[in-house]
């Protein structure tokens, strides 16, 4: 008896196959009755790869092994999967990010060549923000996004949260602003 060879094929069911790191592409063999698979990344076995489908969030070359019912193999042609890197970002501040109404703090982003910039205070995109500085006047948490022209791919900064002191009280606690407002009564330190 001779047993006729399955059919290996791959089809992309979800996403492309060049993509940000942190994404992935779904690649799916084809279906048979009878048939097995174990998927393969440049030529090795991947572990507990045995599904019709496979979720490959690395680089590499793609192969599925589709065994029949009778025992034979094929081997599919190759899908190459691309993962480009992120951009690097992050924020520093150039000074206290807590301080009394009427002043602010300048937040840099790390800079690049072909970067561009969307700063965010409270997870929203401040319109006209697109620099790699921005100057806070305003309490809250502050980000940037940060997108690479070189390939598309954005990354989110750490996180600095902004404070802006009150320059009136009514409790005792003295006010670190240089004007504050006490019970009706101004006073400068």
């Amino acid at each position: 008896v001779v047993n006729n060879l399955p059919t290996a094929q791959i089809t992309v069911t979800t996403g492309t196959t060049t993509f940000c790191s942190g994404d992935s592409v779904i690649l799916t063999a084809n279906s048979g009755t009878g048939y097995s698979y174990q998927w393969l990344k440049d030529g090795v076995n991947i572990l507990n790869a045995t599904g019709i489908s496979y979720t490959a969030t690395a680089n590499g070359s793609y192969t599925v092994k589709v065994t029949n019912a009778g025992g034979c193999t094929a081997v599919s042609s190759a899908v190459v999967v691309t993962v480009n890197s992120l951009p690097t970002a992050s924020i520093t501040a150039t000074g206290s990010t807590s301080f009394c109404s009427g002043g602010n703090v300048v937040l840099n982003a790390n800079v690049g060549t072909g970067l561009s910039y969307q700063w965010q205070l409270n997870g929203s995109n401040i319109s006209g923000a697109i620099s790699a500085n921005y100057t806070a006047t305003a309490q809250g948490v502050y980000r940037v996004k940060i997108t690479s022209a070189s390939n598309s791919c954005s990354a989110y900064s750490n996180a600095i949260s902004v404070s802006v002191l009150s320059n009136s009280s009514t409790s005792q606690t003295v006010s670190s602003c240089k004007n504050y407002s006490w019970n009706g009564i101004t006073y400068s330190t």
